[in-house]
């Protein structure tokens, strides 16, 4: 068998395995049943609350 034919799909599971490493890190409770996923909704909600707030303004006159 050739070299290359060994290797073949090593990216493959190489991503898998970083993808599930991710997804379980994003997944594990911090504290109070709260997890990384959640702090980060949390927070683009007030960015985006911040954010509309802002657009909503009329411009100052000169």
């Amino acid at each position: 068998m050739p070299k290359t034919a060994k290797i073949t799909g090593q990216a493959s599971v190489e991503y898998l395995v970083v993808c599930a490493a991710l997804v379980a890190a994003l997944l594990t409770p911090i504290d109070d049943n709260s997890d990384v996923m959640d702090l980060c909704i949390e927070t683009l909600r007030e960015w985006y609350t911040a954010f509309a707030y802002s657009k909503s303004l009329s411009v100052l006159p000169n």
